[in-house]
């Protein structure tokens, strides 16, 4: 068993030495693809229209959901 034991302890060993020289993640790497640069005025008008089309789709189809669930409520279960 005492080999066994010292083993067990040098495999151990060698897998704390291999994550201690694993680096660190980069905050940069948590990051990645976005960029953090200012918007031109003509963008920042876009995003907002994008943002108002999307209000009004899902709108759209929470009125057409409602509209399906008060149909499907006066007819008998079938």
């Amino acid at each position: 068993m005492g080999l066994a034991g010292v083993i067990a302890a040098l495999l151990c060993a060698a897998a704390l030495l291999a994550q201690a020289k694993t680096p660190a993640p980069d905050a940069r790497a948590n990051d990645a693809g976005t960029d953090r640069r200012a918007l031109s005025p003509e963008d920042q008008e876009l995003v907002k229209d994008l943002a108002v089309l999307e209000r009004l789709e899902l709108l759209k189809n929470l009125e057409l959901f409602d509209e399906q669930g008060q149909s499907d409520a006066g007819q008998p279960a079938r």
